[in-house]
């Protein structure tokens, strides 16, 4: 299937999807794969990159609509409770998706997503420009998130852990304060677990331009601590992070300091404290 570009599939698909929306309905595995001229079979993976889209950008679960021959969607379908179909699909049917522009126009170009993810890789000084051309953020953030992990092939930069659904990707400049290219330069990221990601976004953990991981309390003078929690935290205090093995996808200097400065760490000789 690596030569079949499933993201123009999905383009279409989406369109046919959002029609059916409207009229309150539900299409099968080969209906849809009719409408798109594609072998039912082979619709799993068309629906898998709406199904990660509507899931990162927390729509209503448009894959729920595509059901096989008993009524029901298949057994990839994870977006929604499959106890609660009813509930899925009023929540699908009542949404305005016509005030959404298809997530996967850029597809239209004959652009795969598989060849940003490469781009972003290979050439980080691109991202500005995909940034320009994928207009939907979901998009723009689940691409982020695949080059960041392919970037950090995989592991958590503070801790080591390669679980893919433990595993978050983590912006050292906020979105709010980057630019078009750093919201989508794996230079602006880190691979984190969710736990690592929460402690880095509030500012108990940052780490330093020589990818040294910093604690906030390294005595451990706010309060005692599990052992478990010493781990996670204080034992990592000026430990080096797990950076990627190519110098080009590591992250930026300027990035570290102004996440920073964002923040509130600050530099003293050669310490960092808040």
């Amino acid at each position: 299937m690596s030569n079949i570009n499933q993201t123009e599939r999905a383009r279409l698909a989406w369109a046919v999807l959002a029609d059916v929306a409207k009229h309150r309905g539900t299409i099968t595995y080969g209906g849809l794969g009719s409408r798109i001229g594609v072998h039912h079979r082979a619709i799993r993976y068309v629906l898998g990159p709406i199904q990660d889209y509507c899931m990162e950008s927390r729509l209503p679960p448009l894959t729920i609509l595509v059901v096989n021959g008993s009524g029901r969607p298949g057994t990839g379908f994870i977006a929604h409770d499959t106890n609660d179909l009813e509930g899925g699909l009023e929540s699908v049917w009542n949404y305005p998706w016509s005030t959404i522009e298809n997530p996967f126009d850029f597809a239209a170009e004959g652009i795969s997503y598989d060849q940003l993810v490469t781009l972003l890789t290979n050439e980080p000084d691109t991202s500005g420009e995909i940034y320009q051309k994928v207009k939907s953020r979901g998009i723009q953030q689940i691409l982020f998130r695949d080059a960041v992990r392919k970037a950090y092939s995989m592991r958590c930069a503070f801790y080591g852990v390669s679980f893919p659904d433990a595993l978050d990707a983590c912006h050292i400049v906020p979105w709010a304060y980057a630019t078009p290219q750093q919201r989508m330069d794996v230079r602006n990221g880190l691979l984190l677990n969710p736990l690592h990601h929460r402690l880095f976004d509030k500012a108990y953990m940052t780490i330093t331009a020589d990818y040294k991981i910093v604690y906030y309390d390294p005595q451990s003078k706010d309060g005692a601590y599990t052992v478990t929690e010493t781990a996670l935290t204080v034992a990592l205090h000026n430990m080096a992070m797990n950076a990627p093995r190519l110098q080009k996808h590591r992250p930026l200097a300027e990035n570290i300091t102004l996440h920073n400065k964002l923040v509130g760490w600050q530099f003293e000789k050669s310490t960092i404290s808040r």
